[in-house]
């Protein structure tokens, strides 16, 4: 029985799925799928809205209102079903599951509603209804943890905490309490994003493929640095808090470009360039060299003012986020329902439709700026056919029961 079928990852249990109907069974079911499709809607609408086609309902600028949806909606939801999901392993217990799960899923959609009909509501009544999602998933983790003993993973709920705290500081700019909060929480969230990011690839990356690998009778050095494992959370941190306070600034850049070296260092003995046959693993590998690359534009924005500050973000989110996101999206979907562990060609167009997304947005709108309208475009309509691929692909992996697969 090799890797692909064995499903040996430490993110849930996997004993066959009892009781509840099959989608709301495990966190990452109901939530992959409303982040498919709503990573595929929103964009779809920004790129409407970009064009001048559609108008978006919002009091601020249609660009927060896409920074907003895209982290706090799209981003938010594949967090939620990871970590839900993950805890139930983490901690030995069940699954939040059934009526449970359909409440907390309840709760992320009423505020995308919001959103969606924010001409029809008050800037309060938006704000209380995004608001609350958060809070109530962060009871949910944090009563597992404590319950078990997790003190280690308290961290994750402490990130969770930071993105309600950068959620509350956008609504505040929305009801006019704060002038030029909502720009700060989208950037607080991005870093809070690029955190979790990284949290997760430092656990599983060389997990996953030391396995792969080694399934394959290569018996190769993979393995973190524990030392700068704990070095590259501390200069992302600060590298984070500096740009916040000191946007654009020398210590910004200078700390980023800090950061950047430290998570190179860290991919030392990861094996990348032993997957690349693999793209159920390059993905996520791609994902991290993406989180070096954004870190490396902000150092490069930062110390010399020659790559544009839309291209840094959008290296963070579109290629950091995106390409991570669809990575742990396809891997959780097929391990976790008993599938094989092998990405389909359809999966892979998918993959390099993000990538593509990503390199569009970041490198020829800093390279070819003249055509920069158009390449947003390009994006756009990139990133929101693969995340609709995704939906279309893994409707049925994620609605339906969980399979064997047998090692023949």
């Amino acid at each position: 029985m090799n890797e692909q079928t064995k499903n040996s990852e430490p993110i849930a249990s996997e004993g066959r799925e009892r009781g509840p109907a099959p989608v709301l069974s495990y966190g990452f079911r109901p939530f992959f799928l409303a982040a498919g499709a709503y990573g595929a809607l929103s964009l779809a609408f920004w790129v409407g809205t970009f064009a001048g086609i559609v108008t978006l309902p919002t009091g601020l600028a249609p660009s927060l209102w896409h920074g907003h949806e895209m982290l706090f909606g799209f981003a938010a939801a594949v967090n939620s079903g990871f970590l839900l999901t993950a805890v139930s392993a983490w901690t030995g217990s069940p699954p939040i599951n059934g009526g449970r799960l359909a409440s907390l899923v309840a709760l992320w959609l009423v505020g995308r509603v919001a959103f969606w009909f924010a001409d029809f509501l008050t800037p309060f009544a938006v704000a209380a209804l995004d608001l609350i999602y958060i809070p109530v998933l962060i009871i949910f983790v944090i009563v597992r943890l404590l319950g078990a003993g997790q003190r280690r993973n308290l961290v994750f709920p402490i990130l969770l905490g930071l993105l309600f705290a950068a959620n509350l500081l956008y609504h505040l700019e929305a009801v006019g309490w704060g002038a030029g909060t909502a720009r700060v929480s989208l950037h607080m969230s991005v870093y809070v994003f690029a955190l979790l990011i990284a949290a997760i690839s430092g656990r599983i990356v060389p997990s996953f493929t030391a396995n792969a690998l080694k399934e394959l009778g290569d018996d190769a050095d993979i393995r973190s640095i524990p030392v700068v494992e704990k070095l590259v959370m501390v200069a992302m941190v600060t590298a984070a808090v500096a740009d916040l306070l000191i946007p654009g600034g020398t210590i910004a850049g200078g700390l980023a470009l800090v950061a950047a070296i430290l998570l190179t260092l860290r991919m030392r003995y990861w094996g990348t360039l032993r997957v690349l046959n693999q793209p159920i693993l390059w993905i996520l590998h791609l994902g991290h060299i993406w989180l070096v690359a954004a870190f490396a534009c902000s150092a490069v924005s930062g110390l010399t003012g020659l790559f544009p500050a839309g291209a840094t973000l959008h290296a963070f989110t579109s290629g950091a986020i995106g390409t991570t996101v669809i990575g742990m999206m396809t891997r959780v979907a097929l391990g976790h329902t008993g599938r094989e562990l092998k990405a389909s060609p359809i999966t892979v167009v998918a993959y390099f439709l993000v990538t593509g997304a990503a390199l569009v947005r970041v490198a020829a709108v800093a390279f070819a700026p003249l055509y920069t309208n158009s390449w947003i475009l390009a994006s756009g309509v990139l990133w929101s056919l693969a995340f609709a691929l995704y939906v279309v692909i893994y409707w049925p992996v994620l609605t339906g029961p969980r399979i064997n697969v047998s090692s023949a």
